[in-house]
């Protein structure tokens, strides 16, 4: 989703910046829409300095910045024979997805402060992405609680920012087809989907980037946690996802 964007917003004249934590993988799609590349790890503070310094000197400020970041695997807090699931996996996946969030929006607000308003009179937008995950409760304990404190920061954020006229709202998308939505997918997870939405199918990642783009050219839209989903709403019974605590972070 977060490519879609940068691919969109690239092709309407903005100057674009891709961090990743896989070198090989932020080369190869930045290369392939013209946009700088730049491997880091968002959950460390110096890394993302050094990556908005090396930004900065090749685009200019950073006056949009969409958090899109995150580890998205379903863990559970218990394995299948009751026991206790290990907790390194959890741990890392809330310092990627909220404290990873929580350092980009501060450095990113913090160089906005600085910068000439736009003719407008606001000086920027940050976009954080959550999931429809925090809401509806999908099967998945540590993921949904990453995703809920996500949804905590747009208006805290917002309010916080207001003085320096920057703006904050976040997107909480649901069934969209990307990468992290298709891993470990199931046929029922598909028919669920199909069912309850309106399009009966999957979101595309060029419906995120397009209300990127919205939030970009609306200045009334501040504060706001906005749901991406076509209606679709989790149901109690469902398990979408599956339990992968044997994958490498």
């Amino acid at each position: 989703m977060g490519f879609a964007a940068a691919k969109l917003l690239g092709e309407r004249g903005a100057c674009v910046t891709i961090l990743g934590r896989r070198a090989d993988v932020v080369k190869h799609k930045a290369d392939s829409i013209g946009a700088l590349g730049i491997c880091c790890d968002i959950s460390a503070p110096d890394a993302v300095d050094a990556a908005l310094d090396e930004a900065e000197r090749a685009n200019g400020p950073c006056r949009i910045m969409i958090n899109a970041a995150a580890i998205g695997t379903l863990f559970t807090l218990l394995e299948p024979d009751g026991g206790p699931a290990p907790l390194e996996a959890m741990r890392r996946q809330l310092e990627v997805n909220v404290l990873g969030t929580l350092i980009m929006d501060r450095a990113v607000a913090s160089r906005l402060t600085l910068v000439e308003p736009l003719e407008s009179g606001v000086r920027g937008l940050i976009i954080n992405v959550s999931s429809i995950a925090a809401q509806d409760g999908i099967m998945g304990a540590s993921y949904c609680a990453s995703k809920g404190g996500v949804d905590g920061i747009a208006l805290s954020l917002a309010r916080e920012l207001a003085p320096w006229k920057i703006r904050v709202c976040t997107i909480a998308p649901g069934s969209i087809a990307t990468e992290m939505f298709l891993d470990g997918a199931t046929p029922e997870r598909f028919e669920l989907v199909e069912r309850q939405t309106l399009t009966g199918r999957l979101g595309r990642p060029d419906e995120f980037a397009s209300l990127a783009l919205q939030l970009c050219e609306n200045d009334f839209m501040n504060g706001c946690n906005i749901r991406l989903d076509g209606g679709f709403r989790v149901p109690f019974s469902a398990d979408v996802g599956i339990n992968r605590t044997e994958r490498q972070l």
